[in-house]
């Protein structure tokens, strides 16, 4: 994997995958068979167990024979651990339930379950890649099976809600935000990250908080926005070039963790976390935070894409992550898992405010409506 060839090889296909996409384009409906084999964080040092500020917690590769498994974007993991809720590019929910050994770490997945995303008219948005690029999930409870999931899309840019608590992986959405209120986004850098964040004591002020992955503004920053419902507030990050957001998680201390990601022809793929904490995360700041780990594919990594996190019951955090393969078949489908320390937490959450976030001008908050679908569900830009 590590070898010039392999790079350039990868490199080819992927560059080829995000220009145009491919894969099946019939769907699944129900449970499919899922695999897994365990993975080494390090192949080159199989002794280590702790990298930047993250102690590897075990891992696997999922493979299936179901022609529909891959290309997953966004994970949600239930706080005790059972259940995972995904999705993928292709615009389809994955569920299933987690399995481990006696060590406590990944060895599988059961009970794994594959349906369509469906669009405004009750259709699957898996028909066009215009309308099933799903990117960014987040949920408002601690089962995400028992949840409203909040879904971000690219291309036709859009957050839509779902009430999966009532309807499952058959809901139909609701509308939240699109591009005609959000502001222009790049066609393929849409918001990728995005996570809820629950009501401050004795504020009605839930909602989301959502980074895109490739829209800069004009002073070369990340585009960031807070919602609420159909309102909206503008923040930015700062980048850490060449990495690009790719999900967004919060922390049972409140919180968030960054996963982005980098990928050249020669480097190959490469992950970044970053700290980010909730109270610089404010109308018009910029956000910055520092890194916990900034690993090459020297390690057992791919394309990181979906990250989760739930409390460990002591005042640290089990991570997980998962990988989109692009349905490409020299790429993989990775599901890694972490810890971070109560004392790592602890440090970071009181490390002073004034170096994670600076005031900017802010032209002030936008909130309309929800325009009307087309006949054929697309959504308005």
């Amino acid at each position: 994997m590590r070898e010039l060839w392999w790079r350039v090889a990868c490199g080819v296909a992927l560059a080829l995958l995000v220009a145009g996409g491919i894969g099946n384009t019939a769907f699944a409906d129900g449970e499919i068979d899922v695999e897994a084999h365990p993975l080494i964080w390090n192949p080159d040092n199989r002794q280590e167990t702790k990298t930047g500020d993250l102690e590897w917690a075990g891992g696997v590769e999922l493979t299936s024979p179901d022609g529909d498994f891959g290309g997953w974007s966004g994970l949600s993991v239930s706080a005790d651990g059972s259940r995972l809720l995904a999705i993928s590019d292709k615009g389809r929910w994955l569920s299933g339930r987690l399995l481990y050994d006696e060590r406590g770490r990944i060895y599988g997945v059961a009970d794994a379950h594959i349906a369509p995303m469906l669009g405004l008219d009750g259709k699957p948005v898996t028909r066009t890649k215009q309308l099933g690029d799903a990117e960014g999930l987040t949920v408002d409870g601690d089962d995400p099976l028992a949840s409203q999931a909040y879904v971000s899309f690219e291309r036709a840019h859009r957050i839509w809600k779902y009430d999966i608590a009532n309807h499952a992986l058959a809901a139909k959405p609701l509308q939240l935000l699109t591009q005609r209120r959000l502001g222009r986004l790049a066609f393929n850098g849409g918001i990728e990250a995005l996570a809820w964040h629950p009501a401050r004591p004795g504020k009605d002020d839930a909602g989301l908080v959502a980074i895109t992955e490739d829209t800069l503004n004009p002073r070369g920053n990340i585009r960031a926005f807070l919602a609420e419902g159909r309102d909206f507030q503008r923040f930015e990050v700062k980048p850490h070039a060449p990495y690009k957001p790719t999900d967004l998680t919060r922390l049972p201390n409140g919180d968030y963790l960054l996963l982005e990601r980098r990928f050249s022809v020669l480097g190959g793929v490469g992950m970044e976390i970053r700290y980010l904490k909730s109270a610089a995360l404010t109308p018009g700041a910029l956000v910055d935070g520092p890194v916990l780990i900034d690993v090459g594919q020297s390690y057992s990594i791919d394309n990181m894409e979906g990250l989760s996190a739930r409390s460990d019951g002591k005042g640290g955090a089990w991570l997980y992550m998962i990988s989109d393969d692009n349905f490409n078949p020299i790429q993989r489908t990775l599901l890694l898992m972490f810890h971070l320390p109560a004392d790592t937490m602890k440090r970071l959450h009181g490390a002073p405010k004034s170096a994670e976030a600076t005031e900017i001008p802010l032209r002030g908050s936008q909130s309309a409506g929800a325009p009307s679908p087309s006949p054929d569900g697309q959504i308005p830009d």
